[in-house]
């Protein structure tokens, strides 16, 4: 079962500290900012240091790996990763693209934060479904994780990260979903110990660069505040940017119970969340949390804030995206779900697949793709 899984920018002066650090866990030397400062590129130049990191893992040349790439399982693992990740596109990110281009459920108007709960490192589906967010909040029990720097690790071990790195980037995609068992295994291992290396993998493959990498925490009212030390980070922010791209986005992760007594304990990142203002809002694979009364916090929050929200059946009730106040369209097939959660069965929702019989999706991703169909529900507030 996948359970619930384990997001602001620095000051010009900050970020060139940062940028510079090559500790596992940077800090922010301010109290609090603003969260919804946006940087324009130039202001901030890329950190060779991490683009490199992350070009290494993603088994694409920098020439400042140089030396690193001349190791044979290295360039086994560009090799094995170049093949794969071209059948991943082909097979499911052009797909999604083609589809999204195709739908326009993205107006210009549409808020610029996606807000990603029960995300884990899950960033690549973040990016095809909605792109072009200047800020993307992701939410999961995964931890942050921290870099090692390649050079100094042992071949053999650099070996077997680079394996583990593989099947926790491109196994989850035959299946659909991300399986939660599978991921704590992976971050288990002493080098790829957290969430950081998914992002970092994903944003290389996809063109990125980046910028910086910020350890956070959160206090009380929802703002940022510097790690303690000794202490895990709540939170990770990542900057990065293609070519053409006028200001720096940012990925912000952040590893957190948000079930409603986890809330209670810690109410940190959902004050985070109430103040970020409107947001677009995703779900997929989602262990149908939010259908059940103790997920209630994080759904209000979505409710609330959200303009738009895509989501397949393992979100929320469809009903309870009508009762919220949107209009709602169905999409894809909605026939059965999993042994494991056909007790969340919608038959409703089942009927109005039924009534309108929309087009099927030409893709496959969440629980039901191994079942060759996918369901996708959009709502879109009134």
């Amino acid at each position: 079962m996948k359970t619930l899984r384990r997001l602001t920018l620095l000051s010009i002066l900050v970020f060139a500290q940062v940028a510079c650090n090559t500790t596992d866990h940077s800090s922010d030397k301010k109290a609090s900012d603003s969260a919804k400062a946006k940087v324009v590129a130039p202001q901030m130049p890329v950190d060779a240091s991490w683009t490199a990191f992350a070009r290494y893992i993603a088994g694409m040349h920098d020439a400042n790996n140089d030396s690193l790439e001349k190791t044979e399982f290295w360039k086994m693992h560009a090799a094995k990763t170049d093949l794969r990740w071209r059948l991943l596109t082909q097979n499911v990110g052009q797909p999604i693209s083609t589809w999204v281009n195709e739908k326009k459920y993205l107006p210009s108007t549409a808020p610029k934060t996606l807000l990603y709960p029960f995300a884990g490192g899950d960033f690549y589906y973040a990016n095809l479904f909605y792109t072009n967010r200047d800020t993307v909040i992701m939410i999961g029990l995964e931890p942050t994780g921290s870099r090692f720097q390649p050079d100094s690790i042992d071949a053999t071990k650099m070996e077997d990260y680079l394996t583990t790195l593989d099947r926790c980037m491109f196994f989850p995609h035959k299946l659909g979903f991300f399986r939660t068992l599978s991921m704590d295994d992976d971050f288990a291992h002493d080098l790829m110990n957290g969430t950081l290396h998914t992002f970092m993998f994903y944003l290389a493959r996809n063109g990125f660069s980046i910028h910086y990498v910020d350890y956070f925490d959160v206090d009380t009212n929802g703002k940022r505040v510097a790690v303690e030390a000794g202490a895990d980070p709540k939170g990770l922010r990542i900057g990065y940017s293609k070519a053409g791209d006028k200001q720096v986005r940012e990925l912000v992760y952040f590893s957190k119970d948000i079930s409603n007594t986890g809330n209670k304990k810690d109410p940190s990142v959902l004050a985070y969340l109430k103040q970020r203002g409107s947001v677009v809002s995703f779900f997929k694979a989602a262990s149908y949390l939010m259908y059940k009364d103790y997920f209630s916090d994080i759904t209000n929050v979505v409710l609330g804030q959200s303009k738009i929200i895509l989501q397949d059946d393992s979100g929320m009730p469809m009903s309870a995206m009508q009762n919220g106040g949107f209009t709602t369209e169905v999409l894809g097939e909605y026939t059965k779900t999993i042994g494991l959660f056909s007790n969340y069965f919608q038959k409703d929702m089942r009927a109005e697949y039924e009534a309108k019989k929309p087009a099927k999706l030409p893709f496959t991703i969440g629980y039901n793709a191994e079942f060759g169909e996918c369901n996708l529900q959009l709502g879109t507030k009134k």
